[in-house]
């Protein structure tokens, strides 16, 4: 009986090594805002796909694309201020799994010599509920830099992400592009034993197996 045990316990210990197994993260939204607008720039444009939109420039050929190529940049981006601070939150509330939930975007600084400009990254549950908020500032000819946020849910929930600008109300505003928000990344949560501690239940398996073993044999 003994016996058997212990080479169930071997086995467990053998399998106790092994990592647990990680979750693919779902990607809910990858936005470049390379689409919008046919490709063209506008001033305060608010036709975004994915956002609802106030005081928001998008830069591309048009409407001062250089400003997106002076940040390092080759494709459309946004400017967050129009003619006032601007703001950007996604029309949907995203559906958060348990576990990691991680937010990557691209900031710049304006380009044209503001360095008093920030913008605060946020993500609200459909509750109210502020599940993350970061105020981020760059120098005014800070190239783009990219940014990734991840926190850990205890629950499922819905949220709305957003990006809010802040500092002088002067049309001149940091530079954002390549938003993705992704959820259930991280590693599986399994009730497999630490391999500490299955060490510890076989080393006092073997000395009980022992101590039967002289008992009988001293019969």
């Amino acid at each position: 009986m003994l016996d058997r045990l212990a080479c169930t316990l071997a086995a467990a210990l053998a399998l106790g090594t092994t990592l647990p197994a990680a979750a693919d993260p779902i990607v809910l939204l990858n936005d470049t805002f390379n689409g919008e607008n046919g490709g063209v720039g506008a001033a305060e444009y608010s036709g975004f796909a994915n956002w609802s939109a106030a005081n928001i420039d998008l830069l591309a050929p048009g409407y001062f694309f250089n400003l997106c190529q002076a940040a390092g940049g080759s494709t459309p981006c946004l400017d967050m201020e129009g003619s006032g601070n601007g703001s950007l939150t996604t029309k949907v509330a995203y559906d958060l799994a348990p576990g990691a939930v991680t937010m990557q975007f691209d900031l710049a600084g304006d380009q044209r010599g503001h360095s008093n400009n920030t913008v605060t990254a946020r993500l609200v549950s459909i509750f109210g509920d502020t599940l993350f908020s970061e105020t981020f500032s760059l120098a005014g000819d800070a190239d783009f830099i990219t940014f990734s946020r991840s926190i850990d849910l205890a629950a499922a929930t819905s949220a709305r992400l957003s990006f809010l600008s802040g500092g002088p109300a002067d049309s001149f505003g940091m530079l954002l592009d390549n938003v993705v928000l992704t959820t259930g990344g991280g590693p599986v949560t399994s009730p497999v034993p630490e391999p500490s501690s299955l060490l510890l239940l076989a080393g006092g398996l073997v000395l009980t197996t022992s101590l039967a073993r002289r008992r009988r044999s001293a019969a």
